[in-house]
């Protein structure tokens, strides 16, 4: 399974960013390989539609879940529209405490 996480940096200390669409990178972690990469969002600086963008770019990843702080109301129905789950986390977490829970 292919997990993309809201990341506010590039490393696993960081925290998961409040912002899925404007968020500054994604961690893309694989369940199977348990490889972790850091991809910078370059859509964040769009003035419209970072987030459907960034839809797009995920749905071409293969990732089955999105986790973020919040999600918009357009990125609800692009990732639905996908089949893509997305949760969003009770309390604030680091990348690695969610990578911890998911193994």
């Amino acid at each position: 399974m292919k997990i993309a996480i809201a990341a506010s940096e590039n490393h696993v200390k960081s925290q998961v960013d409040p912002h899925f669409g404007r968020c500054d990178w994604y961690c893309f972690f694989d369940t199977d390989t348990k490889q972790i990469e850091f991809v910078e969002n370059t859509f964040r600086h769009h003035i419209e539609k970072a987030g459907c963008e960034a839809v797009d770019f995920m749905s071409g990843t293969g990732i089955n879940i999105a986790i973020a702080g919040r999600f918009g109301s357009k990125v609800v129905e692009a990732f639905r529209a996908n089949k893509i789950q997305m949760i969003v986390p009770e309390k604030a977490k680091t990348i690695e405490e969610i990578i911890n829970q998911i193994k």
